[in-house]
């Protein structure tokens, strides 16, 4: 089963940091919260560095949707 690393936004204030930093535009300004393109998002880590709020993680989860472990 095979693994990939989401980016999780939970707790976020809006300030735009993120978005500014992502070196690759995975992440867009979206109603509540940024969104994240996966597709795009190489995992650098550049986001949860300017997150003031440490709003931003990262996650392994399975193809089948399902948290591996």
């Amino acid at each position: 089963m095979g693994v990939m690393t989401v980016l999780t936004i939970a707790g976020c204030q809006g300030c735009g940091a993120c978005i500014l930093t992502c070196p690759e535009r995975a992440i867009r300004a979206a109603p509540g919260s940024p969104a994240v393109d996966p597709s795009l998002c190489t995992a650098c880590g550049e986001c949860i560095e300017v997150c003031p709020v440490d709003a931003i993680g990262f996650r392994d989860e399975g193809v089948n949707g399902h948290l591996e472990r």
